[in-house]
């Protein structure tokens, strides 16, 4: 019998993490709260194993059942995050669950000298701090035995994530040719722009009549989220199916990165909308342009910004400049985007755009920037979507209208992206265009967590949009293939060919 049970995790991985889940709660979830010394980086490291782990274990669930990874690692979240918070009403997943209300009550301590308490009230309502509350639960951990132990565990966590989300879209960038999108043709522009535009148009449509007492920047932003698409998703289902050539891959992948530069731009200008509180012409004008010289300047000057960097790596150290150069410019790239006001991925997107291997060919080591970059994507991106997973509260869809708005933004985020496929053109595989551009996947999860974070949804709204991420990644590698099937009994396999 003793044997039989490591056999049985083995083969149920995510039975083991559960029931390590469980064990562990008391040490992770309620870290700080015995009395004595203690190192306060202990219940971090057992907690960020724990992500690590479930991440693993999601994608593994996820990998077996034919689906993305990443729905694995958000899933994974969800089950961990509301076992923590309604069952063992742990501190730290009651922190997480309420991550950037948490963040938001630190900011304002440190800016005010209030305490927390005084920050809270501020914030929630009556009802909210009342005993039972979401504002109450909150307030409890964070002053209660270990709170501040608690938020030093959630915030280093949160930065980590963070530091994936920009590795995660400087990857998307990476594996994304500038001279090879400008060769693609105007069918992937075309595809590309009415997967931004009828999203937006039934996006603001279905949102406003469903919830239409809502501001206007909340529509806005949950149409900005409908807009996006997951490159990699796509990309893995033609590659499975031997077609990454073909002709109607190369519309669907290059449509998909210019969808992704335009939501990217919309999203800059949403943000700009709802940092400033009204919708200014001036402020969107200047957002836009400033959107557009920044990509414009970033990829136009592109070579030369890597040349330039790349010799004095070289000198300062040649053996790791692979690594450090990439990471460096990464980083600047999105410190100058945060800087003149654009979300911080945008500029590292650029960075991985502009860089190339020819670019930074190395003697002495014949891996690429790509190789050497994964695994530091590999660890930290899954912390991103583990975290986001358990802010998503399941409770909140006790509400009907929940449930409704979920199920209508869903219709409209299939039905939207498959309208674009249709401006493909003639001989193209439309509806598998259509459908190939249907995954929101981790591009829609740093939207509505950018959204969540500025205050602009709350936890109703995005954990809705979460169900719309997951139900459209989860359909568009099925419903790919049943098209690319049905089109080829019908018409016969277009071959690989030049646009």
């Amino acid at each position: 019998m003793t044997s039989s049970l490591p056999r049985f995790f083995a083969r149920r991985p995510v039975f083991a993490f559960i029931l390590l889940l469980l064990f562990s709660s008391s040490t992770v979830f309620a870290a700080g709260s015995e009395g004595g010394h203690h190192d306060p980086l202990a219940g971090f490291l057992l907690f960020l194993a724990l992500v690590v782990m479930g991440a693993a274990v999601g994608r593994w669930a996820s990998v077996k059942v034919h689906q993305p990874p990443v729905l694995g690692e958000l899933l994974m979240g969800v089950i961990a995050g509301n076992i923590g918070y309604h069952f063992l009403h742990a501190p730290l997943a009651i922190v997480v669950m309420n991550l950037n209300t948490a963040n938001e009550i630190f900011l304002k301590m440190w800016g005010s000298g209030l305490n927390v308490t005084q920050i809270a009230q501020t914030i929630f309502t009556a009802e909210q701090l009342a005993p039972g509350g979401s504002g109450e639960r909150l307030l409890s951990a964070l002053t209660g035995p270990g709170g501040g132990l608690i938020f030093s565990v959630e915030f280093a966590l949160f930065v980590l994530s963070q530091l994936g989300v920009l590795l995660l879209l400087f990857m998307v960038g990476l594996e994304n040719d500038v001279a090879g999108m400008m060769k693609v043709g105007g069918r992937a522009a075309a595809v590309g722009i009415v997967g931004t535009i009828a999203p937006i148009g039934m996006g603001l449509f279905a949102s406003w009549m469903l919830i239409p007492d809502v501001p206007m920047a909340k529509h806005l932003f949950i149409a900005a989220t409908l807009c996006a698409t997951s490159v990699g998703i796509t990309a893995r289902v033609y590659r499975d199916m031997h077609r990454l050539t073909s002709r109607d891959a190369r519309i669907v992948l290059g449509a998909a990165v210019i969808d992704d530069i335009l939501a990217l731009l919309v999203l800059a200008v949403v943000t700009g909308i709802v940092t400033t509180g009204s919708f200014d012409p001036y402020t969107v004008a200047r957002i836009s342009i400033l959107s557009f010289i920044f990509l414009g300047v970033v990829i136009g000057l592109g070579g030369y910004i890597v040349r330039a960097g790349i010799g004095v790596f070289k000198v300062i150290d040649r053996s790791h400049v692979l690594l450090l150069y990439p990471l460096c410019l990464m980083l600047i790239l999105s410190w100058l985007a945060a800087k003149i006001g654009l979300a911080s991925i945008i500029g590292a997107f650029a960075a991985g755009l502009i860089i190339t291997t020819g670019h930074l060919e190395d003697e002495e080591d014949e891996r690429n920037v790509t190789e050497i970059m994964q695994p530091i994507e590999s660890l930290l991106a899954p912390i991103f979507f583990v975290l986001m997973g358990m802010q998503v509260n399941l409770a909140t869809f006790v509400d009907p209208s929940i449930i409704g708005l979920a199920a209508a933004l869903t219709v409209v985020a299939i039905i939207s992206k498959v309208i674009s496929g249709y401006a493909a053109g003639p001989g193209a595989d439309k509806l598998s265009i259509g459908f190939g551009m249907m995954p929101r996947g981790e591009v829609g999860l740093i939207f509505a967590s950018i959204g969540k974070s500025i205050g602009v949804v709350n936890e109703s709204v995005y954990s809705a949009l979460v169900v719309v991420i997951i139900v459209s990644t989860m359909l568009a590698p099925p419903a790919m293939k049943w098209s690319m099937a049905r089109f080829e009994k019908k018409h016969g396999y277009i071959a690989p060919m030049a646009d």
